[in-house]
Order: C-alpha cells, then sequence, then structure tokens
C-alpha cells in the first residue's frame, strides 16, 4: 500500500507540475501574442500616418507652386460669363484653382484626423503636439492665400485691400514657393516639422512582424 500511494503521489505531483507548467508557457504565449498584435497595430498605424503625411506635404507644395496651368483655371459657366468683365472672369478661374489645390490639402489632413486620434490613445499627446507645428503652417499659408484671393477679386472693396497690406506688411511672404536649389524658410519649417514626426513614428516600423 505504501508503495501504491507513493506512485500515486508522484503522479500527482508530476500532473501538478505539468499543469503548472503548461500554465506558464501559456501565460508567456499570450504576453507574446499580445505583444505581437500591438506591435503590428502601431506598424499599421505609423505606416499609415508617414504615408499620409508625405501626400500632405505634397498637396501644401502644389498650393504653393507659383505657376498655374490654364487647364487648373476654369471659365464660368455661360450664363455666369455673360455678366462678367474680363478682369473678373481671370479672378473667377486664379479662385478655382486655389480652391482646387486647397481641397487636395483638405482630403488628405482629414485622412490624417482618425489616425491622429487612435495614435493619441495609444501614445498619448506626444505625437499631436508634433503635428500641431504643420497644421500651424498650414493655417499661416491659408492665410495668405484668402489675402492674395481677396487682393484680386475686382469686388473686393479698397479699405479691405488696404487693411490686408498693412496685416501682410507685418508678416513673412509664404505663398509662393521660390523653387530654388535650397528650401525658402517656409519650406525648411515643413521639413523641419515633418522630421521631428518622422523621427517619433520610424522606430515603431522597424518593429518584425513575422
Amino acid at each position: 500500500m505504501a508503495l501504491m500511494e507513493s506512485v500515486t503521489i508522484i503522479k500527482d505531483v508530476v500532473l501538478v507540475g505539468a499543469a503548472i507548467t503548461g500554465a506558464i508557457v501559456a501565460v508567456k504565449g499570450l504576453s507574446t501574442w499580445k505583444k505581437q498584435i500591438r506591435g503590428q497595430s502601431e506598424y499599421e498605424l505609423s505606416k499609415a500616418l508617414l504615408v499620409t503625411l508625405l501626400r500632405y506635404r505634397d498637396a501644401i507644395d502644389e498650393v504653393r507652386n507659383p505657376g498655374m496651368w490654364a487647364a487648373e483655371m476654369p471659365y464660368p459657366p455661360a450664363a455666369q460669363e455673360e455678366k462678367m468683365n474680363e478682369q473678373e472672369i481671370q479672378f473667377y478661374g486664379r479662385f478655382e484653382a486655389y480652391k482646387a489645390r486647397w481641397e487636395r490639402v483638405q482630403e488628405q489632413r482629414t485622412e490624417l484626423y482618425p489616425n491622429l486620434l487612435e495614435a493619441e490613445a495609444i501614445w498619448g499627446k506626444e505625437l499631436k503636439d508634433l503635428f500641431s507645428k504643420i497644421f500651424s503652417l498650414e493655417h499661416e499659408l491659408l492665410t495668405q492665400v484668402r489675402h492674395c484671393l481677396d487682393l484680386e477679386n475686382p469686388k473686393t472693396p479698397e479699405s479691405r485691400k488696404e487693411a490686408i497690406m498693412k496685416i501682410d506688411e507685418k508678416r513673412r511672404n509664404v505663398l509662393y514657393d521660390d523653387l530654388g536649389e535650397e528650401p525658402d524658410e517656409y519650406k525648411s519649417d515643413i521639413q523641419s516639422a515633418i522630421g521631428e514626426i518622422e523621427v517619433f513614428l520610424k522606430p515603431k516600423l522597424q518593429h518584425d512582424i513575422v
């Protein structure tokens, strides 16, 4: 009987040990799986943010391109054109060209928004603060585009034009890219803001998702 009891005890110990080992392996496996899932999620989010950010940069560059093709500047509808003088027709084309350019900027910013919300939930406010720099630069450009169009608009009152010119005297001119070999001040600021975002996101792209 003693021998049988010993065998039973040893068997129970072995079973308990196997159960504990299995539980440990399972916990470690679950932890590894969770890390892989989190790493995969952060990889995909970082990639999506960077790709959209570069499209956003290109859209801003397009707004600043000083060249404007005739195909970008549509004529007003015939019924409307009949009531307009030559200056008003030209302004209509310029306005529609800038409108189309700016819509492409907004498309990319809109695409960024949900990913930035997810990023804030995962990583906190640091990335949001980095993006605020480039969004501020975008607003600076938008203000100058609006001022430019107001000054070109034949229907803008002279008093408003004078007020705009006084305001712009105190601000740097960022409307046009000089297209030189070296980036101008505004473009350098954009590149610097993007560089800070890349420093934050690129290490997350090095995750081994296999």
